[in-house]
């Protein structure tokens, strides 16, 4: 008499149990992979545009380069500003150009101290035609001690040194609130400021009222993280939007298409 062949669940049954498990295994893993691969010809045929995962990969690493308080990261990106920056608010700047970059900042944020050497790179490479102004946007609930910086910033702005002593603190600061209170002060006599003035300006916060205007500012602007900037033009008409420390050819590919 002739046998009739097995069926594939005969032969299975008909094996070892761990090698009945494994050949399961392997039956099975091979559907599945014939499924999927049958799903990606469909896909493609109706014209599933793949590049979708990469930009959202994209997104997610731009937004690691913005510092965003804890009470904000729940909240929508802000749609493009329009209107204007008034040019009388604009107290610290630096250059000469007709656009400028307003860039809000927390002297504790890591992507700030980033960011602020790509600035000083920008302002040499447009020399004469690109100025960088500065406002503040400490995120307190982040960085406890970025306001206090702040406002020592503005005291030596007093004395005509705002940006030799935000330099000194940006390269000094190890940023995430890890900058020493005692360092104020010694930035303070390194820049030969009056000390008597600077430390009652500091302790006494006289510069309060223009950090939280400042602050203010950029949050109707739809800053929610740090760093932030605006392009703007002479009259303080706003142009685009910097958002996060994007890297210097960024930067550059935004200021050539007003320039």
């Amino acid at each position: 008499m002739i046998e009739e062949p097995k069926g594939v669940m005969n032969m299975v049954d008909a094996l070892p149990s761990r090698l009945a498990f494994w050949a399961g295994v392997v039956v099975t893993a091979g559907i599945i992979f014939a499924v999927g691969f049958i799903l990606m010809i469909v896909l493609m045929f109706k014209g599933f545009d793949f590049s979708t995962v990469t930009t959202t990969s994209k997104t997610t690493t731009a937004a690691a380069n913005t510092n965003v308080a804890a009470a904000d990261t729940a909240a929508d990106v802000a749609a493009k500003p329009t209107g204007k920056i008034e040019p009388d608010s604009i107290r610290n700047v630096r250059g000469d150009g007709d656009i400028t970059v307003v860039e809000y900042s927390d002297t504790e944020c890591p992507f700030c101290k980033r960011f602020h050497a790509t600035l000083q790179q920008t302002l040499e490479n447009y020399d004469g035609q690109v100025r960088w102004a500065y406002k503040h946007l400490p995120l307190t609930s982040l960085h406890p001690k970025a306001q206090r910086e702040a406002l020592a910033t503005e005291c030596a702005a007093d004395q005509g040194k705002f940006w030799e002593y935000l330099d000194l603190m940006m390269e000094r600061t190890p940023s995430n609130n890890g900058l020493e209170d005692a360092e104020l002060f010694t930035m303070a006599d390194e820049l030969s400021l009056d000390r008597t003035t600077f430390d009652d300006c500091l302790e006494n916060e006289t510069a309060a009222d223009r950090v939280a205007a400042d602050s203010a500012e950029a949050q109707t602007l739809g800053g929610r993280g740090t760093p932030y900037s605006v392009v703007i033009d002479n009259e303080g008409n706003i142009l685009d939007v910097i958002e996060g420390a994007l890297p210097y050819e960024s930067v550059a590919t935004v200021l050539d298409s007003y320039l």
